[in-house]
């Protein structure tokens, strides 16, 4: 079995060494027009829009690798995503990006697009044909959605009129326990919206998940392309790495911030190990989750620490299982509480197949036990013999505390507007806080851009 710290420990080297580090943007001093905290798609982003303007910027980030919430590393020796990863032409910001330096992908067979289809219902497991889950998956949706359209007629500039406020205290459970539905589409459903969210769909706001099926253009088909289908043919690393050339910048790796001080005219990074970066503002594009573990001074808003305190719902766990082989185009779902709440073929090799396990929490499921995963692998592909698996959890990351974000109940109206706006010369990014595709990468980089937009005003 591959371990989470063996991977980590196997990857650094080549990860770090591809991510072409040396800049002239910023003196060794520390000083720099601009801090940029945190080195994944939103913080390079921003540093690269900014050198553009003729910025010099330093990056700090706390991990010894680049990327933030997406990790491309070793996995049963080929480069593999265990984060962030599916891309597609209906995200405006990664498409861009993807179309500039030309990048290849590849389609994943069995998350989109699958040839069978297994859902785990109280009675066992059933099979079906794809036409028919898909069919069921997308009334479901559609009733759980109603509210989508008249919610979000622009989901990239998303507003709750007052008429829809009442929403944003519902779960999902909350609606999927008003729908009516049969064992099946309701065992279904819920392990989809259970996907989605990484979490308990009790933990979930409910609005988060009309505004995934807007930002698709209210269609369900769109919705399982846009988030499931096609991922990069080398990595998402290879698309940083192409930013990071680009941005020319210094980054500071070891580098976790633990206070920021800002005042009138200046802001000041002070790292775990004492060292002082200073500039004219600062880019904070770490996850929310992490807002609350840095030192503020003077304080930040009371909603932004309220919200990382809590944390989005996203917290769950991922797993590459290589199985003996070929098993073909499979897709299982499973409700909780079932660990795995989505297993799909990722790839199909000479003598095996490798398939993806997404579960929303690794608290009471041993992720690092062969024999555990195993047996849940029986119970979701009959068929398939593990031969290895590589496992890692995102809720037990110090810098993450939490995989991909989904709002909690309430969060859109109670701090939804405060966790975007800048504080003086600290401006947020992320893909927490981004307007579209938060949770993606797509929500990174236009949180970058828009932060990158936001400190050149402030400079000038």
């Amino acid at each position: 079995m591959i371990t989470r710290r063996q991977a980590i420990g196997s990857s650094l080297l080549a990860t770090v060494a591809g991510a072409a580090f040396a800049g002239g943007a910023a003196d060794d001093s520390g000083a720099a027009d601009v801090i940029v905290i945190g080195a994944g798609f939103a913080g390079v982003t921003a540093a690269r829009e900014l050198a553009r303007a003729g910025r010099r910027c330093i990056v700090l980030e706390a991990r010894n690798r680049v990327g933030g919430r997406t990790f491309s590393t070793r996995v049963f020796g080929r480069q593999g995503d265990v984060g962030g990863q599916w891309i597609h032409w209906l995200q405006p910001h990664v498409w861009t990006e993807v179309t500039r330096y030309g990048l290849a992908l590849y389609e994943t067979p069995g998350a989109a697009n699958p040839a069978s289809v297994g859902v785990w219902t109280e009675g066992g497991l059933v099979r079906q044909t794809p036409a028919d889950n898909f069919a069921m998956i997308q009334s479901s949706m559609s009733q759980m959605c109603a509210e989508s359209r008249r919610m979000f007629p622009q989901p990239f500039a998303p507003t709750i009129a007052a008429e829809f406020r009442d929403l944003d205290r519902l779960s999902i459970q909350d609606r999927l326990d008003t729908l009516k539905l049969d064992p099946l589409a309701r065992a279904a459903i819920s392990a989809y919206v259970t996907t989605n969210v990484n979490a308990s769909p009790a933990d979930a706001g409910l609005v988060d998940q009309l505004h995934w099926y807007a930002r698709a253009g209210y269609d369900m088909e769109r919705l399982l392309q846009a988030c499931a289908q096609f991922k990069l043919q080398d990595g998402t690393i290879a698309l940083l790495n192409r930013m990071i050339a680009d941005a020319g910048c210094r980054i500071e790796l070891n580098c976790p911030v633990r206070v920021v001080r800002s005042d009138a005219g200046s802001v000041t990074a002070v790292a775990d190990d004492g060292r002082e970066f200073r500039g004219r503002a600062v880019v904070v594009a770490l996850p929310m989750n992490c807002w609350a573990d840095i030192d503020w001074q003077p304080a930040i808003s009371p909603e932004k620490i309220a919200a990382s305190r809590r944390r989005h719902a996203g917290s769950g766990f991922e797993l590459h299982l290589q199985v003996d082989g070929a098993v073909g185009s499979y897709l299982a779902m499973a409700a909780l509480p079932n660990p795995i709440s989505l297993l799909y073929t990722d790839r199909i090799e000479a003598g095996h197949t490798v398939l993806v396990g997404l579960g929303p929490s690794s608290a009471h499921f041993d992720i690092n036990d062969f024999d555990a995963v195993a047996r849940e692998l029986k119970r979701l592909l009959p068929e398939a013999t593990l031969q290895n698996s590589f496992a890692y959890d995102w809720n037990a990351d110090p810098y993450s505390k939490g995989t991909w974000c989904n709002y909690r109940p309430g969060m859109w109206t109670g701090q939804g507007a405060a966790m975007r706006a800048p504080e003086g010369r600290i401006v947020f990014a992320g893909s927490d806080v981004a307007d579209g595709w938060r949770g993606f990468i797509d929500g990174a980089i236009e949180s970058g851009l828009r932060a990158a937009r936001n400190v050149r005003s402030l400079l000038t």
